[in-house]
């Protein structure tokens, strides 16, 4: 029979704590401040984005949660500040139960710097998105000229795509330059020569063609040879010598 009773005793006392918690935790919002941003960037790999400057932009735009009442406190409006920055990717935004902002960022990859014929700098991303700023120097392969539309985003980023995945033509290669012609024109960072690549098609047969004549050719004859290598023909390599 005791047992019985502490039993029952034990689920009222349980049932009356529930009870209060979900009310406590009913009334929380409307009673407590927020005690500051947790804040979390994923695919950040080269610190395209940093946790101090999304701080200086939530109190740039008014938005910096700390002090206020968390029911006051607009997470969509947060969300959709972040979202107007063209290096983020997704972003979300929530309140937790420590009385914290959550705000979780998923970045864009920038893995070409771009500089056009027309004066404008920016970023492309593996999906030919444009980055209009980073906060961090970042070390990528850099483009420049007559880069006038997608279609020669495009290539460019199909180049540097290519480069990612191979590590020799990665460190060697320097710069891209496009030609009014719209074709491609490497500058490497060995040898004082340019490599005249044509259109940006056929990349892996074209460089494999390269990099053996790199290897039976310019080992023995010296780097600095030739001003020009043409590749863009299959199975020639035409080089022009320095006058």
């Amino acid at each position: 029979m005791l047992k019985k009773i502490v039993i029952i005793f034990a689920a009222i006392l349980a049932t009356a704590y529930l009870v209060f918690v979900l009310f406590f935790l009913d009334i929380m919002p409307a009673e407590t401040k927020c005690r500051g941003v947790e804040i979390v960037i994923s695919d950040n790999d080269m610190q395209a984005l940093n946790i101090e400057s999304i701080e200086r932009q939530l109190k740039q735009k008014g938005l910096d949660p700390k002090g206020k009442e968390m029911e006051k406190v607009s997470t969509e409006k947060i969300e959709k500040m972040l979202l107007e920055s063209s290096i983020v990717k997704d972003c979300q935004c929530y309140k937790t139960h420590k009385n914290l902002i959550g705000i979780r960022i998923s970045c864009k990859r920038p893995i070409i710097h771009v500089y056009d014929q027309a004066g404008g700098e920016y970023y492309l991303d593996s999906d030919g998105a444009v980055i209009r700023s980073v906060q961090n120097a970042i070390y990528l392969p850099v483009a420049s000229g007559d880069i006038r539309d997608e279609e020669t985003q495009k290539s460019l980023v199909n180049i540097a795509l290519f480069l990612q995945e191979n590590r020799f033509w990665r460190e060697q290669v320097e710069q891209i330059h496009v030609t009014p012609k719209q074709e491609i024109i490497l500058v490497p960072r060995i040898g004082n020569h340019l490599v005249e690549l044509g259109k940006a098609d056929n990349l892996e047969k074209k460089l494999s063609k390269l990099k053996e004549f790199y290897t039976e050719g310019l080992n023995k004859v010296g780097w600095n040879k030739y001003n020009r290598i043409n590749i863009e023909f299959d199975k020639q390599v035409i080089c022009t010598k320095k006058d």
